[in-house]
């Protein structure tokens, strides 16, 4: 396996996980960078998956209350 391809799946693994469990992607970059073990602009992209797939499941939970409330 060359380093490409191994990057490739390091990020297209850490994409799958902003998307299924955005909350600990959070907190874990937050974590490293309080730790000082990344720069404050290191992750961005990946912070901001995490925050649409947050905000996804915030319209997605909206959505069903208001389906059962009715």
């Amino acid at each position: 396996m060359t380093v490409d391809t191994y990057r490739r799946r390091i990020a297209s693994t850490a994409i799958v996980l902003a998307r299924e469990d955005p909350l600990l992607v959070k907190e874990v970059i937050a974590r490293l960078r309080a730790s000082g073990e990344i720069a404050a602009d290191d992750l961005v992209y990946l912070d901001r998956i995490a925050d649409r797939w947050i905000g996804i499941a915030e319209g997605l939970r909206q959505d069903a209350a208001r389906v059962l409330t009715t």
